[in-house]
């Protein structure tokens, strides 16, 4: 005869060919959210394994729904007795008669508290994944890299404004460009007969006269103020790369080695956790950040981005454009294996970074040159201005079907 065992939210139940409930083991009450979440792990609970060694001592097969692999189930006695299958019709009919299955083996005493039992079980269980979710460390990583990226756009602002406000007393002064030195001299000093007292000679500074206006002091108070404001903003921003590079040491050594602390922690920022990063291809990880002008190739026809968030990489920006799509492609294929490394293993493996070094010196040595020639590059020119126009064309011929439906 044949057994089926299927599971619910309230524990592991097995029937007969005729949908006739043979045997059960429930979740204990206090440990419902703790089995359920143990499942969607690929765990076994204890409910399941004892009601399979009371089964199987009964039966000679024993067919289970389970979305685990058969390997998972070896370790337990009589293991040749059980079949596995994702779906099966007794599992269908265990979900679309829960309230009387639940009411026959005790879960609920009446079908008016399924919905009350089910909630209150949902409601703990979101509530404990809010928990594990918060608790996950590239969670602060993410919101340390986004907020470095807010910093930088408001002290490049703010600095703008700074240089703009102060050339009306000091327009010499643009001439440093160094903008923490510009900040800390007017933080330091306020008015210009101050700072020609310092000694510039180390910023290649020689001017001791300026054709700026005199302003009052309550207008340099100020503009001191704000220079001092941007000062604490660039130290607040230093202290968060700091913490950022510590961080990557600890969550992903390997992707931080190949990456570097920035753009590693950027690309877990993008995807949103370090594990879905490590199920995702070298391919989606190449075009990461440059979904636009895929959707754009897709649609139109035009050249498919070859590279996103990597070409920030100082090996790809720095490279030549002939080499910069296959150097991308070896990053984005040593960054997928690292990640992997980084979330599977934990340990760190120098042998990556030194792999794809060599890598990068044969793709410069074997392609000195661009190797496409004129004619080529021209017909894949002349290939893009037709589908180009043929898209052009597509949306004119759309526009003037509705103009004329609603003529």
């Amino acid at each position: 005869m044949k057994s089926y065992i299927s599971s619910c939210i309230a524990g592991h139940i097995a029937f007969n060919e005729d949908l006739t409930i043979l045997d059960y083991e429930l979740y204990p009450a206090s440990k419902v959210t703790k089995r359920i979440l143990e499942s969607k792990d690929g765990l076994l609970s204890i409910e399941e394994e004892t009601l399979l060694n009371r089964i199987s001592k009964k039966f000679d097969n024993i067919v289970i729904e389970t979305q685990n692999h058969p390997n998972k189930y070896n370790h337990l006695k009589n293991y040749e007795k059980f079949e596995f299958e994702k779906t099966n019709d007794i599992g269908k009919h265990l979900r679309s008669n829960l309230t009387s299955i639940f009411c026959e083996i005790g879960f609920i005493k009446k079908p008016e508290e399924f919905n009350a039992r089910i909630h209150n079980i949902l409601m703990d269980l979101t509530s404990q994944q809010l928990r594990e979710s918060s608790k996950a460390a590239d969670k602060l990583l993410i919101q340390s890299i986004n907020s470095l990226d807010e910093l930088d756009e408001s002290i490049s602002k703010l600095i703008a404004r700074l240089r703009e406000w102060y050339s009306i007393h000091f327009p010499e002064l643009n001439t440093i460009h160094n903008h923490e030195i510009y900040t800390t001299l007017i933080a330091d000093n306020g008015h210009r007969d101050t700072i020609f007292k310092e000694n510039l000679t180390t910023y290649n500074f020689d001017i001791t006269e300026s054709i700026g206006a005199d302003i009052s002091k309550e207008d340099l108070l100020i503009i001191q103020n704000l220079a001092k404001s941007i000062q604490s903003l660039q130290k607040s921003r230093q202290e968060i790369e700091i913490y950022i590079e510590n961080k990557m040491d600890k969550i992903a050594p390997n992707l931080k080695n190949i990456a570097g602390p920035s753009l590693g922690a950027k690309l877990i920022a993008h995807v949103g956790s370090l594990n879905r990063m490590a199920t995702y291809p070298s391919s989606t990880i190449q075009i990461m950040g440059a979904e636009k002008a895929l959707f754009r190739h897709l649609t139109t026809g035009e050249r498919p981005p070859k590279h996103g968030l990597i070409y920030q990489h100082p090996d790809i920006r720095s490279a030549k454009w002939w080499i910069r799509g296959k150097l991308a492609r070896v990053l984005a294929a040593k960054i997928s294996l690292a990640v992997r490394k980084d979330v599977y293993s934990g340990k760190y493996d120098n042998t990556i970074k030194e792999t794809y070094l060599k890598r990068v010196e044969t793709i410069e040595k074997e392609n000195p040159f661009p190797k496409h020639s004129s004619k080529s590059f021209n017909k894949k020119q002349k290939i893009r201005k037709k589908n180009k126009y043929k898209h052009k064309t597509k949306k004119r011929n759309k526009n003037k079907k509705n103009r004329n439906r609603r003529l």
